[in-house]
């Protein structure tokens, strides 16, 4: 009795995986039909993307402050549209500005300054430049602003050192 149950167990497990066998092969087959529809699908997806993107660069392009500068905006990499920007601000205000000062008016502008967002961001693009030179702590000029001379630094005061008793 025992051998012909085993072997009642053993003929139902050939039985279902038969079952299973066809039940995978037909989702394998549902799988390769789905993937040829769905590839055209990627691709159109793909191409309306790529077409939101540019549609929404110009629209930043058009929502841009703009200044009244006779030069065209930057199409270049993003390294030169920042400097290009505080460029025009530093030229806009005819005279140095404090690192601070170029912040409030670069976000002020509606600009978003890269990475932390903060004034150090914008030092590296503004030492990076020829164009600007320092006139002082943190403050920053044209270099074709030769009427402005170099702001003094204050002078320092020499500290008296304590004697230790």
């Amino acid at each position: 009795m025992y051998v012909y149950i085993q072997s009642c167990l053993m003929i139902n497990q050939e039985k279902h995986e038969e079952q299973l066998g066809e039940i995978a092969a037909d989702l394998k087959a549902k799988i390769r039909e789905l993937e040829t529809q769905i590839s055209p699908l990627q691709e159109h997806l793909g191409v309306l993307r790529v077409q939101l993107d540019l549609i929404e660069r110009a629209l930043g392009a058009r929502s841009a402050p703009v200044s009244g500068s006779a030069q065209p905006p930057s199409k270049g990499t993003s390294r030169s549209g920042v400097s290009d920007r505080v460029f025009e601000i530093i030229r806009d205000a005819g005279r140095p500005l404090h690192v601070t000062e170029i912040k409030s008016q670069y976000v002020a502008r509606g600009f978003t300054i890269p990475g932390q967002g903060n004034e150090s961001n914008l030092l590296v693009y503004i030492v990076r430049d020829s164009r600007f030179s320092r006139v002082a702590k943190g403050t920053y000029s044209l270099t074709d602003q030769g009427a402005n001379p170099k702001i003094p630094n204050k002078p320092k005061t020499k500290r008296r050192r304590r004697r230790k008793p």
